[in-house]
């Protein structure tokens, strides 16, 4: 019997696989456990217009990572924050500072893409960002007193 699963198998498959299984384990295990579902020509032609609909959203991703990588490479971002006599700021600054500097500035960034350790000086540091598999970039924050 042919069957679409819903979840992922191991030994069997991932989600979305299409996969020839004998009618018994379909019946009683995997489609009674909601794991799959019968392979009917209708749902095989619905999984391919899901699949070809993520692969467009998919890609349309990956194309704003890059251009936002180029924009964002080889950039340097000012922030003010207030700091004692010696530079050592009050408190520290974190991803979600450089972030929320980032959308002030028009560019849509989670702080989960953003990799810093903490900043606790008046300084230059370099900020990696790591949008996706093989699109990253760095750029400059300059940290200055208030």
């Amino acid at each position: 019997m042919r069957v679409i699963l819903l979840q992922d198998i191991q030994g069997n498959g991932v989600k979305g696989d299409i996969i020839e299984v004998k009618d018994g384990y379909a019946r009683n295990y995997l489609i009674r456990k909601g794991l799959a579902l019968e392979a009917t020509q209708t749902r095989v032609d619905q999984l391919k217009r899901e699949k070809t609909r993520e692969q467009v959203r998919h890609q349309k991703a990956v194309d704003q990572y890059q251009k936002l990588a180029k924009e964002l490479k080889d950039q340097t971002f000012i922030l003010r924050a207030k700091s004692g006599d010696q530079g050592r700021l009050f408190g520290a600054i974190t991803t979600q500072d450089v972030a929320g500097l980032l959308n002030s500035r028009g560019y849509s960034v989670d702080k989960k893409k953003l990799e810093i350790e903490p900043i606790h000086h008046v300084g230059t540091y370099t900020v990696h960002c790591h949008f996706y598999r093989d699109i990253h970039t760095d750029f400059s924050l300059q940290v200055l007193p208030e």
